[in-house]
């Protein structure tokens, strides 16, 4: 998951950044060969994503498009093949700016993540993406070892998918 950075700030949530220390943040990027607005559209069609991200087997956001205030909806698909689980949620896009930034925030009794996708432009023919989650509770500390994975593999399958587009 080492590459390229990005230079735009942290992901963070409505009441600010979770403070957290190595191994989070859980990040990563990829140049494509790809202009920009194909990434964006891609990236846009929610409903899309299991097509090109692996780590989904469904998503969808309410009223339809992405936009500060709706919630995503999806569902993971497990981190390895052979563990019989899909992992349901529900999270607040909290931050988001076209051809730059999405980032969503999950909040349950004991469990805060915000998870974020980040793009850039690198010319008319390629770009950068990138994916950055951190989270916080004790649900996550409970289950640290759990959700480092599951936050692994959501970063491994973005950055997998994005280069297959």
């Amino acid at each position: 998951m080492n590459g390229p950075h990005l230079t735009s700030p942290d992901p963070q949530g409505r009441d600010g950044p979770i403070v957290h220390s190595p191994p989070l943040p859980v990040q990563g990027a990829v140049d494509l060969d790809l202009p920009m607005g194909r990434l964006w559209a891609a990236f846009a069609d929610v409903s899309r994503w299991p097509e090109w991200n692996r780590s989904f087997a469904s998503a969808r956001v309410d009223d339809g498009a992405l936009a500060v205030g709706v919630t995503l909806r999806f569902t993971f698909r497990p981190i390895r093949s052979a563990y019989p689980y899909l992992l349901p949620g529900s999270a607040e896009i909290v931050e988001m700016e076209e051809h730059e930034r999405v980032t969503w925030e999950v909040r349950a009794p004991g469990f805060h993540a915000v998870h974020g996708y980040r793009f850039a432009s690198l010319g008319e023919a390629r770009c950068r993406f990138g994916s950055w989650e951190v989270a916080e509770g004790p649900a996550f500390r409970a289950l640290r070892r759990f959700w480092l994975a599951h936050f692994d593999f959501v970063c491994r399958e973005s950055l997998a998918g994005a280069a297959r587009l």
